[in-house]
């Protein structure tokens, strides 16, 4: 979506901007200010800006590695559904949505990852099955180990590795060795929101990113727009490496999602990648998602001191939190098992037997005995009154898209 029109401007690259290279950071001991006061230091947060967006300047940037190979950047503009004019445009702003649109396109036009800004980027096949690798992990730390062996195979010049930064969490640094003449800077951005928001759609929630560093300087925009504003962490800029540090309890994750299709269904509703993410998820929120996590791994009845450990609280914080906005822990605990047991029930053929075992029932009896306290019917009636439902049916075979039991073997 174009938010302002721009007069038409010329379609010439202006002077580059960078292209440099850097030595391999790993001997550099260059995030230890951040482990763990992220207060120290050169900082910087913001909270997201309600400017207009992206503008053209950074649009133009964003097609510099189409243009050099000779791809006309109006073109690619046209398949993303966005208006020509916004192209080099201080006054013209694309949102986030569109900013989808512009990356997809760029890549489909280029079979390239990385939009042409890199020597040896990635072709599409190979980043189809690299997501398909990330999709088989259970958890986001292994997903994000398996990520990284992938492309540091594939895509030799984006360089990632991982540090574990002495408990404070795991250090994702990428070198990005860009093309002379190119914008390293808005490469490494448009890699990071990629990153930060596909990440987050895998565990259905935002990451609890600890901190962000970026080795270009504060990007500015005549607009006023932040495009780092969505990263809800402490960032630092002009520092000697582009990194993302994940807090250790985002690694423990399970994964939500587990198939290509549900990755292609999420880019093609365009998500918002300017989305604001100013509200904190609420206690009720993160609690719900930590038991679905435990539930997941087959710990069907956490204990509270076990989820606030979890969360970075105590048990008393937790309660406490969680009363305030009108929910109890031991009532959403049992809901969350009984909603998973209702889906089973209506969206498979599974036996009644075999789903009480699956939920951590020993005795098909007790299983049956708590369906009752729960829906007030037996697990028999309730399958006979709603299989047939195809409401009653999508519903649960979404729920159990993401809210699945893991089975070990």
């Amino acid at each position: 979506m174009l938010v302002k029109a721009c007069p038409a401007t010329p379609l010439e690259i202006q002077s580059p901007h960078r292209g440099q290279n850097i030595g391999d950071p790993r001997v550099e001991p260059h995030f230890q200010e951040l482990s763990p006061p992220l207060a120290t230091g050169p900082w910087h947060t913001w909270k997201a800006s309600s400017a207009d967006g992206l503008d053209g300047v950074a649009v133009r940037e964003l097609l510099k590695g189409a243009v050099m190979r000779g791809y006309d950047p109006l073109e690619i503009l046209q398949r993303a559904d966005i208006d020509a004019s916004v192209y080099g445009c201080t006054s013209a702003a694309i949102d986030g949505q569109a900013l989808v649109r512009l990356m997809r396109q760029i890549q489909i036009a280029l079979d390239d990852v990385y939009l042409g800004f890199l020597e040896q980027g990635c072709r599409l096949a190979l980043e189809a099955e690299h997501i398909m690798c990330l999709l088989h992990a259970d958890t986001l730390g292994e997903a994000l180990r398996v990520s990284v062996r992938f492309t540091d195979a594939m895509a030799p010049d984006v360089g990632p590795f991982l540090s574990d930064e002495d408990g404070a969490g795991l250090l994702h640094t990428c070198r990005y060795n860009t093309i002379d003449g190119l914008d390293r800077d808005i490469l490494v951005w448009i890699r990071f929101v990629w990153i930060y928001h596909f990440f987050s759609w895998l565990i259905g929630r935002p990451l609890m990113l600890r901190g962000l560093l970026v080795r270009g300087a504060r990007p500015e925009q005549e607009n006023g727009f932040d495009r780092f504003a969505l990263f809800p962490c402490p960032i630092r800029f002009n520092a000697p490496v582009d990194a993302l540090l994940y807090d250790s309890n985002d690694l423990s994750a399970r994964l939500l999602h587990s198939s290509n299709t549900e990755y292609n269904a999420y880019y093609a509703n365009s998500p918002d990648w300017f989305a604001s993410h100013d509200r904190a998820p609420r206690w009720g929120e993160r609690t719900q998602q930590a038991i679905v996590e435990f539930q997941r791994e087959g710990l069907w009845s956490p204990t509270i001191q076990t989820v606030a450990k979890r969360l970075n609280a105590s048990a008393r914080r937790l309660r406490v939190a969680l009363s305030a906005e009108g929910e109890s822990y031991r009532e959403m605990r049992t809901r969350l098992r009984g909603e998973l047991a209702g889906a089973y029930l209506v969206a498979s053929d599974i036996s009644i037997q075999e789903i009480g075992m699956l939920l951590g029932f020993s005795e098909p009896g007790s299983f049956s005995r708590h369906f009752f306290s729960w829906a007030g019917i037996s697990p028999t009636a309730y399958r006979a009154r709603h299989a047939a439902n195809p409401a009653k049916t999508a519903a649960a075979t979404a729920l159990l898209n993401v809210r699945r039991v893991v089975r070990h073997a």
